[in-house]
């Protein structure tokens, strides 16, 4: 059985910067997206960062994805597969950050946008969503 996470954000935003220090910045964090007349694409990043509890050193898998309000599928990433990081010793939370660019086609969407969800699965069991709207 999967060790449960100590606890999974995630944030979308315009852009994310990771620093040579290794500090990210996630830039412009919004719920809303505008999407220009004649432009068909939605593009921003899903910043997902998760933590451990102490002396998880097993593999796990993210994925990120992206549904209408209704459930439907839109988009989605690749899975991920990783394990978390220790910075100071292994008493403390690992913690592991992925950053997931979007650009969404959509044209399939027949022009409706609206609401839709980004949700996160860790292991494949959902841990974390943020809500999304696409509109014109």
């Amino acid at each position: 059985m999967p060790k449960q996470p100590l606890a999974v954000n995630v944030v979308v935003c315009q852009e994310v910067l990771t620093e040579a220090t290794n500090l990210i910045s996630a830039i412009r964090i919004f719920d809303t997206l505008t999407i220009a007349i004649g432009n068909d694409f939605a593009h921003f990043y899903v910043l997902t960062t998760a933590f451990s509890n102490p002396g998880d050193l097993d593999p796990h898998t993210l994925n990120v994805t992206m549904t209408r309000s209704s459930g439907e599928h839109v988009a989605s990433a690749p899975e991920y597969g990783f394990t978390y990081g220790y910075n100071l010793d292994f008493a403390s939370p690992g913690g592991f950050r992925l950053t997931t660019e979007f650009n969404v086609d959509l044209r399939p969407l027949g022009g409706v946008l609206g609401r839709f969800m980004i949700w996160i699965f860790l292991d494949g069991a959902q841990v974390a969503k943020a809500p999304i709207t696409l509109r014109r």
